[in-house]
């Protein structure tokens, strides 16, 4: 049986030891969702912390396990690993809007990049509330090109087989997803940047059984 994911809150802890390189200022965007609320995209800053942490302390046991696979204990350390980027080696954006007077963050993309230079890989959490408004698209979208003008040539990740949500929005993002090889529970997803959409066309029965499973019928008959 999974452990349930544990959260701690984050302790003071002295200046992170890393070498930070000039804010790409140039990543932040804005966008008014329907009742004017405004929502800015913009790169992660070291003070994010605790947003990042009530980001995460707010998801659903499963919205937890989509995002980290398992059982995870977030530590202090954890927190300020991810909120202290370089903006080269790793990227992280994020998406805050203002709720009851105060900032919140909504949503983390982000990529590392592999030792060969050429590939990072990513990983995306949008909060349950204000998914299915465009904001995971958004931030990918966003995400893919910031990985393209650092010069990466591909994103890869891998999501969980019943995350069908992720699955929907990667394939629209152009990712090729292919079944694990080693776990049948577990979906590849990769997109080279800079090339186009990848259109998936299922020639062999066994992939086509597989897609229709991974998504509802009306969802597969739109990419044949």
């Amino acid at each position: 049986m999974t452990e349930p994911l544990q959260f701690q809150l984050p302790l003071p802890l002295p200046q992170p030891h890393y070498q930070i390189h000039r804010y790409p200022s140039t990543l932040i965007e804005t966008r008014a969702l329907a009742g004017s609320r405004l929502l800015t995209l913009r790169p992660v800053l070291p003070q994010d912390e605790e947003l990042l942490a009530q980001l995460l302390r707010g998801l659903t046991p499963e919205a937890r396990r989509y995002r980290f696979h398992g059982a995870v204990t977030l530590s202090a350390a954890h927190l300020q690993q991810m909120s202290s980027v370089d903006y080269q080696q790793q990227m992280a954006l994020v998406v805050t809007a203002q709720v009851d007077g105060a900032e919140q963050l909504i949503a983390d993309a982000r990529y590392c990049v592999h030792h060969d230079g050429r590939s990072a890989e990513f990983a995306l959490v949008v909060a349950e509330r204000w998914q299915r408004l465009g904001v995971g698209a958004w931030v990918m979208r966003a995400l893919q090109c910031a990985a393209t003008t650092a010069g990466l040539e591909w994103l890869h990740g891998d999501v969980l087989r019943s995350n069908r949500p992720m699955l929907g929005l990667l394939q629209s993002r152009g990712f090729a997803l292919t079944p694990d090889a080693e776990d049948d529970q577990m979906v590849n997803a990769q997109r080279r940047l800079g090339a186009p959409a990848v259109r998936l066309r299922p020639a062999r029965h066994g992939l086509r059984s597989w897609l229709q499973q991974v998504w509802p019928d009306n969802a597969f008959a739109a990419i044949r």
